[in-house]
Order: C-alpha cells, then sequence, then structure tokens
C-alpha cells in the first residue's frame, strides 16, 4: 500500500452509480459491499483508499466488492494517479457522469470489475474440492481428514532423504496476537480447520477470510495464507489473493508458456514436465515443477530437488519406474489407490508444486475416461444402460406407449405407433426403434423393415417430403391416411401449386 509521501506508483478509484448518477471518489466499502464515496473536488487525499500500481490489493478490493455488493453492475470504477489527483481527478469524475460520451476519454482509466459468476463457481469448485467424499466422486476429499496422499506428503515433511530437508516452522515464534490485529487470523480456527498443520509444514491454507487494513480501514477478502521466515527469523504472513484468472501469457521467472503449456495447466493444473525456472534471488536456473493454485489461480512453483516422493501412497507401492515417471512431472495412468479405512479409489497421481508433492489430480480420471471414448467412439449414450442394455422408454413425444410399444422397443424391435400425428396434425403410423450406430432412437413414417407403410406412402411424400401426384397435385388440405386423392367435389376444386417434384 502506497503511502501518501510517496505517490508516484499509487492509484486511487472514482465510482460511478449508474443508477443514480452519483460520482465520488471511493474511501472504502460499506457493509452491503457497495463503495463509500465523497466529493471528488473536496476529498482529501489522505482520506482516499490508495493502491500501489500493478499489486493485488486492488484486485483483492474489486473481488471483495463483487463477493458482497448484490447488484456490482450497477457501479463503474475508474483509476486515477494518486499524484495528479487534484488535477486529473476532478477531470475524470467530470468525465464519469457521462461515460457513455466520454468513453474514448475514460478507456485508459476504467477498470475491469470481476464477473460474479467465475467467483461464485470458483467458490463452489473450493467447496466440492473439500467436500465429503462421495462414492461417485472418488476424486474429492474431506478437508479435515488427511488422504492417503495428504498424509504421505505430511510425512514426506519430517522424512529424512537425501533429495530434500524439510523443517517445520517454530510456533513458539509466531505472534498470534500480532497476526490477530492486522489479518484476523485466529490460532484456534486454524488448528480446528486443519490448517495450521499445513502452515507449519510450509504449505497453504484453505481459502479463509483474513482482513488487512487498506487506507486505515480493514476489509475482510477471500484468501489463502502461508508463513513465511525472513532473514531475521521472524515468521510472515503471505497473502494468496483469488485472482480471476492465471497470468499464462505473461513470463514466469524467466520462462514463457506454450500452447501446449497453457492447456496442460489449464486442464490439469500442473504443468505436466521439469523446467529451468531463474531464482530471482541469484539469476540460477533451478530444474523446477509449476502448477496452478487452483483455488487462487496464482502460479506456483517448486525445486525439483525439494521434492521427496515415497514408494508408498496410501496403501498402495509405487514402482521405481512410477516414482521416476512422476520425478520427472508427468502423471501416472489411474492407478487404484486404499485409504486407511479401506476404501478403494481410482485416481490419478502427478506431483504438485503446490502441494510440494504428489497429488490426486482433481477430475483427471473421468477426463481421461472421456478422452478414451471420444478417441474409441465408445461414448457411454444417455439413452442405454450402464451395462449397455437399451433404456425403457414410457411415452414418446409425450404420448405413453402400450405395454407391446415398450417391449418391442426396449428387445430392439421397430414399435409401430398408430396413433401418432403428421406434420400437417393429421393421424399416421409412425415407427420407432433404436439406431445402434447413432446410439439413440429413431422414428420415421417409413417401416425400416418394409420401407414405408402402404396406407401411409403417398400422405408421407406429400405432407412430410414435398412431393405431388397428379391425383393430388391440386389438393390444398393435407392429405389424411390411406388418402392417394381427392377425396370430394370441393377437394378437386381447389387448385394448388405443387409444392416440389413430381413423385
Amino acid at each position: 500500500m502506497a503511502q501518501d509521501q510517496n505517490l508516484e506508483n499509487a492509484e486511487v478509484l472514482i465510482a460511478r452509480n449508474n443508477d443514480t448518477g452519483q460520482v465520488g471518489a471511493v474511501t472504502g466499502l460499506n457493509e452491503d459491499g457497495t463503495p463509500k464515496m465523497t466529493d471528488v473536488k473536496s476529498a482529501k487525499l489522505s482520506d482516499l483508499v490508495k493502491f500501489t500500481k500493478g499489486e493485488n490489493p486492488l484486485e483483492a478490493f474489486m473481488s471483495n466488492f463483487v463477493r458482497q455488493c448484490k447488484n456490482p453492475s450497477t457501479f463503474g470504477f475508474f483509476r486515477v494517479p494518486a499524484d495528479r489527483y487534484d488535477t486529473v481527478g476532478t477531470v475524470i469524475g467530470d468525465f464519469a457522469k457521462d461515460p457513455a460520451a466520454n468513453a474514448e476519454m475514460l478507456k485508459n482509466n476504467v477498470v475491469d470489475i470481476p464477473q460474479p459468476t467465475h467467483e461464485a463457481q470458483q467458490k463452489a469448485d473450493i467447496k466440492a474440492e473439500t467436500s465429503e467424499v462421495k462414492p461417485e466422486q472418488p476424486e474429492q476429499f474431506a478437508s479435515n481428514e488427511k488422504t492417503p496422499e495428504q498424509s504421505a506428503t505430511a510425512d514426506n515433511a519430517q522424512a529424512p532423504d537425501k533429495e530434500v530437508k524439510h523443517s517445520a516452522i517454530d510456533e513458539s515464534k509466531i505472534d498470534w496476537a500480532s497476526l490477530k490485529k492486522k489479518w484476523g487470523i485466529d490460532r484456534d480456527q486454524l488448528e480446528k480447520s486443519g490448517d495450521l498443520r499445513e502452515l507449519l509444514y510450509n504449505r497453504k491454507s484453505q481459502v479463509i477470510t483474513v482482513t488487512p487494513t487498506f487506507g486505515g480501514e480493514k476489509f475482510p477478502i477471500d484468501a489463502r495464507i502461508s508463513f513465511r521466515v525472513d532473514d531475521n527469523g521472524n515468521i510472515k504472513v503471505v497473502p494468496h489473493f483469488i485472482h480471476r484468472e492465471p497470468k499464462l501469457d505473461q513470463e514466469y521467472k524467466g520462462y514463457q508458456f506454450t500452447k501446449e503449456d497453457k492447456a496442460a495447466l489449464r486442464e490439469t493444473g500442473n504443468l505436466g514436465k521439469v523446467v529451468e525456472l531463474t531464482d530471482p534471488k541469484t539469476g540460477e536456473k533451478v530444474p523446477s515443477f509449476v502448477s496452478i493454485d487452483r483455488y487462487t489461480n496464482e502460479i506456483v512453483s517448486v525445486p525439483q530437488k525439494s521434492v521427496y516422493v515415497k514408494d508408498t501412497v496410501g496403501q498402495a507401492k509405487l514402482t521405481m519406474a512410477e516414482i521416476n515417471e512422476l520425478k520427472t512431472g508427468k502423471a501416472l495412468p489411474p492407478k487404484q489407490i486404499t485409504d486407511k479405512n479401506g476404501k478403494t479409489y481410482t485416481v490419478v497421481l502427478q506431483i504438485s508444486a503446490d502441494r510440494k508433492g504428489v497429488e490426486f489430480v482433481p477430475g483427471a480420471v473421468r477426463k481421461q475416461e472421456q478422452s478414451q471414448n471420444q478417441q474409441t467412439g465408445q461414448q457411454q449414450s444417455s439413452w442405454l444402460t450402464k451395462d449397455g442394455k437399451i433404456k425403457p422408454l414410457g411415452k414418446w413425444a409425450g404420448i405413453p406407449l402400450t405395454d407391446k410399444q415398450k417391449s418391442d422397443y426396449a428387445q430392439g424391435r421397430v414399435a409401430e405407433l398408430t396413433n401418432r400425428l403428421d406434420e400437417k396434425g393429421q393421424p399416421c403410423t409412425v415407427y420407432l426403434w433404436f439406431n445402434p450406430e447413432k446410439q439413440r432412437p429413431n422414428t420415421s413414417l417409413n417401416d425400416p423393415r418394409v420401407k414405408v407403410a402402404e396406407e401411409s406412402k403417398v400422405q408421407k411424400a406429400v405432407n412430410n417430403d414435398g412431393l405431388t401426384n397428379e391425383a393430388t397435385s391440386k389438393v390444398a388440405e393435407p392429405l389424411q391416411k390411406y388418402q392417394t386423392a381427392p377425396k370430394n367435389e370441393e377437394q378437386q376444386r381447389q387448385q394448388r401449386k405443387p409444392k416440389g417434384p413430381k413423385m
């Protein structure tokens, strides 16, 4: 956060209520999430919320605004350089009174508002990933009960190994009173949720609500946190705010993501290979794993040498070949893992830079199965049961089927539906059967066994196919079942232009 005496890299916000037309400089957020505003011209710079250009607090502030405000689209925001607020602020404030007319002048000052639907989905995903295991979703595990992989990763943090040396953070050195005051972080809540153990072993918490101070005012913001020990041995909190999307187009520690890299990160959350990253302190090239924090969309990395892969995950043993495959960053094929309670799950294992160890890749089994089905053309049809049999039908096109019709269809035979209407609303015979090539039901006025039903042949050709014959070329009304010629003198007198080629 920028200070008043050093404003060159700081910005302030001007907001506009699109419903009322009110324009004001932002001094904070109200309890309902709407921006607190003061008159642009008379505002004191010291009262305004200030943000350092390009840093997370502005994005966090906007995300918090969207999360709390019932109608975020009601407001528009415009950024103004803090060191030129006295001159530029009043001009932007005047332009903001009619943003449509001054769109060209305001385009470089507009602040993008995060989409609430994305954040809502993100929270739903977070909740799903930390919810209790469901039989049909074995990739998801309860947050307060460690999975075999999580336990293995926690054990790795204490396990001696020539490749890696983990050291737990000394809790006695944490100033909990200071963290409570500055961030609103409560030790007992962290312990109850299981986050304390994660933090002490140099990993991140789940998404929690922190209350940092911006411009002298506290703001509740959703974020993950981690602990970092500085050069003096002091333990600091590092907040990981929620980003709208990972910044994959930007260079990351000297590495530029390729098209394939971006696809892998978006699909699995892991890069899937080891790449050389530049250490910002030493300038050295360090072979590293790269992942996306699925909760915050932050890009994270960990040196390859700092990840220890045990030969056991849950109760499943890994072969040397599987361990070596994991160390290259690749994912293993779906594998059955049994947890300490005896439950067995089919999972995909891969090293996560965010977890700093082996993880179960969420949804990977389902994605692989879908991909394989698409490649082999064997995707399960919704018209089939799990064991591949034809699902029975109770009705078709809203009309109940008779017992015989149900039986014929379910047995793969042709069901004859005699109580149907054609496209002109006339009674006709329709044939229903399951098409094994298309993996779905088919209907037609043609009996697939003997072509068109004799009594509907002319009716189908004229009413449905747009054809004509000499006998019916001047009949304006739709033909009926069995009809092959004008049915009375009135129809004979009607003049109708042929609809299509002759039969």
